[in-house]
């Protein structure tokens, strides 16, 4: 089977600087694929090139078989393809239905069996239906990114740190959405998180980057079982293990 996305030699970078360099990663349809790394290490980068926010210098994106590096955020988004950014970003002055239309803008159908959808996953909303965005609180206006980008009827689904500033029950929440989208809705999700804990027990293949650069990856199982994760990632020390490793070649468990 074709991967529904496929990344090949990316480079992408921020005026003279690389942000990441040579990154090649498939997700297959169905997935929940984690993208694990430190601050700056060019996850959200990888992110900004799928959705066309940014253009790669070299290297290709593929989806569904079609080539679609470079090409306008809106292209992509017609495409199949839904990104919920870091911060949320949702329309501060429009309340909370009239962000979720925004979120169909490109469909031409009727969405208000989507919009009901919607409500069914984040009934919240729907309480707050007419009330500004701007006066959510960070964990509904996560859900109401997350169903922003639901009412696009994605095939694929950037999420770029979905649990950011948010308590440890609605990282819950959060990771059980994500899990439920993914089964219910037949949804493949690409996630960049920094909670390593909730993406690896939620994903099922994960790649880690570095500086710019995929470093290892695997299935989420078994990653969540590596030394180096559970070291950098997991906060579980190794007394054996003295100072920082850096891992100098990418490591695939197979």
């Amino acid at each position: 089977m074709e991967p529904l996305l496929k990344i090949l030699n990316v480079e992408t970078y921020y005026g003279p600087v690389m942000a990441i360099r040579g990154v090649s990663l498939n997700v297959e349809p169905g997935q929940i694929v984690v993208l694990l790394g430190a601050n700056g290490a060019g996850k959200t980068t990888v992110l900004k090139t799928i959705s066309g926010a940014m253009d790669p210098q070299k290297g290709s994106v593929t989806f569904d078989g079609t080539e679609i590096t470079g090409l306008d955020p809106d292209k992509v988004a017609r495409a199949g393809i839904a990104h919920v950014p870091e911060g949320r970003e949702v329309f501060p002055f429009l309340n909370v239905e009239e962000n979720l239309r925004m979120g169909a803008y490109s469909r031409r159908d009727d969405w208000s069996e989507d919009l009901e959808l919607v409500y069914g996953y984040f009934p919240i909303l729907r309480e707050f239906a007419k009330r500004e965005a701007g006066y959510l609180s960070g964990g509904q206006q996560q859900m109401l990114a997350i169903g922003r980008a639901l009412m696009s009827r994605p095939r694929l689904m950037l999420l770029d740190e979905p649990s950011l500033g948010l308590s440890p029950r609605l990282v819950g929440e959060i990771g059980e959405i994500v899990q439920r989208l993914n089964k219910e809705q037949g949804v493949t999700i690409l996630l960049v998180e920094q909670n390593a804990k909730m993406a690896l027990d939620i994903g099922d293949y994960g790649y880690v980057m570095e500086v710019g650069r995929l470093v290892m990856e695997d299935t989420c199982e078994r990653l969540s079982q590596a030394t180096d994760i559970q070291e950098f990632y997991l906060g579980m020390k190794d007394e054996g293990v003295r100072g920082r490793r850096r891992w100098k070649q990418r490591k695939t468990w197979r």
